[in-house]
């Protein structure tokens, strides 16, 4: 038995599920997926320097040798993308179009030469989904838009490279490669060829295809441009519900109740999760939009299913999500008990999936916290419990109700803070914590949170001599979140 790996919940070493996770979380960087949008872009800047080359008569060895880099390092990429893939036919789904763009030709076959090219569309993509950290409102707005233009403008390249290099010499309306893009934009534009005439079957086959491309895609771009004018489209537009395979590090909210839209608030409003995405699975056909007005719909994506089955929680991508959400479902007519076994069922699910994963859970009645307790859940909320804890403190302490609205919202005011002891802090007594992070950060210490025999122990407001520990969690009170390293 000893010489046997260790194996994760999965079955895989857990060595390799670790370094799998590491190179997952690296190639879904936004460092890494904007330095891949440059190189996409460097790769189509040298085409089209190359096919002006070959247009001239003049060699390109030179650009060969600078594209073979790029080639390794895309390459590289989908090598380690299929690497850390879980379905390797979903792979080759999302990225056959990648692999082609890849593949090695020779020169002599000029057209060939317009394959890397195919990863534009793959560029556009990792625009639209890295744009939120370069110009958040941007984003927001006009994210439908950016791609629609930037596919326009790849069937534009795409179209006038390869007319040029079909008829670039045999057609007398084709001078240079200005005209070859001018009659591709223009025929893509009016869906008909216009400004010159193709000469050869190959040229023909290029116009029809930048033609019925037109017909498409400039007429989804004229809607969307027309959904922007139009806001009610655009708010039904931005709660997505489309292919969720890319997301990383989002949050899944499960359930659905008129305490929803305030958690939404609540988690857009903290400074760490901002901009992260929200998948919300529920068993409605659609969100109720007006209970999301005062919502920033632009991160938010919706998923039509049951959120205690295991094939949604794979579509919803479990495996990646870095927070979980079970909110007491009301969307369908449910009893009570019902509605917790569902929660305490769903709980168990997502922690046999995802064992790292943050959860917490919504309950209505206490007693359905044992199994979540041995689930692994690491927070659980009573609501009714909560509400009456709140009202019988402000019976007993009138007026103390504003000083818990402000410290349970991050919208206003103070608030809860649960950070990790800095270890310079650590053998320190809980009032000298306390004075130094009053003095620092003008932050309140209020807890310690202790992990003993694997099970986590809170001491609020503890001796004065208590002593701290190295791993030990601080919770505290304060206007904004202590920063230290």
């Amino acid at each position: 038995m000893g010489d046997r790996p260790l194996r994760g919940h999965l079955g895989i070493p857990m060595g390799r599920g670790r370094l799998r996770q590491q190179l997952d979380f690296f190639i879904h960087s936004p460092r890494v997926e904007v330095g891949l949008v440059i190189l996409i872009l460097t790769s189509a800047v040298l085409v089209v320097v190359d096919i002006l080359w070959v247009g001239q008569g003049r060699p390109n060895v030179v650009l060969m040798l600078a594209e073979l880099p790029l080639r390794m390092c895309f390459f590289i990429e989908l090598f380690v993308r299929f690497a850390i893939a879980r379905k390797k036919k979903r792979f080759f789904r999302h990225y056959w179009l990648d692999i082609i763009a890849i593949l090695p030709m020779p020169p002599q076959l000029t057209l060939f030469r317009l394959l890397p090219l195919l990863r534009l569309p793959r560029a556009a993509i990792l625009i639209n989904r890295n744009l939120h950290y370069l110009s958040p409102q941007v984003s927001g707005v006009y994210s439908a838009q950016i791609s629609a233009l930037l596919m326009i403008v790849l069937i534009m390249l795409f179209g006038g490279l390869a007319f040029y290099i079909i008829e670039g010499t045999s057609n007398p309306d084709i001078q240079n490669l200005g005209d070859a893009l001018w009659y591709s934009f223009f025929s893509l534009i009016s869906a008909e060829p216009i400004g010159a005439y193709p000469q050869t079957h190959a040229g023909r086959v290029i116009t029809l295809v930048v033609v019925l491309a037109g017909l498409t895609l400039f007429a989804v771009f004229t809607g969307l441009i027309s959904a922007l004018m139009v806001k009610r489209l655009q708010s039904v537009m931005n709660i997505k519900n489309f292919d969720l395979d890319e997301l990383r590090n989002h949050i899944i909210l499960c359930g659905w109740n008129r305490s929803a839209p305030l958690v939404l608030q609540e988690l857009q409003s903290d400074q760490q999760t901002r901009h992260a995405p929200i998948v919300i699975v529920v068993e409605l056909e659609q969100l109720p939009l007006n209970e999301l007005r005062s919502v920033d719909q632009n991160r938010l994506y919706f998923y039509q299913g049951d959120y205690t089955r295991i094939d949604v929680l794979e579509k919803v991508q479990i495996y990646h999500a870095s927070r979980a959400i079970l909110l007491a479902d009301t969307s369908q007519p449910r009893s009570d008990q019902d509605r917790d076994a569902r929660t305490v069922l769903a709980a168990l699910t997502i922690e046999k999936l995802n064992p790292s994963i943050y959860t917490c859970a919504q309950l209505l009645d206490r007693n359905n916290n044992v199994q979540l307790q041995a689930a692994g859940v690491e927070d659980v909320v009573v609501a009714d419990e909560m509400a009456g804890h709140l009202i019988g403190n402000a019976v007993r302490n009138q007026g103390a109700m504003d000083v818990f609205a402000e410290l349970i919202t991050v919208q206003v005011g103070n608030q809860f803070y649960r950070l990790p002891l800095p270890a310079p802090l650590a053998s320190q007594s809980f009032w000298q914590v306390q004075s130094y992070l009053k003095n620092e950060y003008d932050a309140l210490l209020i807890a310690v949170e202790r992990r003993t025999d694997g099970r986590r122990q809170t001491y609020v407001n503890p001796p004065a001599d208590y002593p701290l520990q190295l791993g030990d969690y601080v919770v505290m009170i304060a206007r904004q979140c202590p920063q230290w390293s």
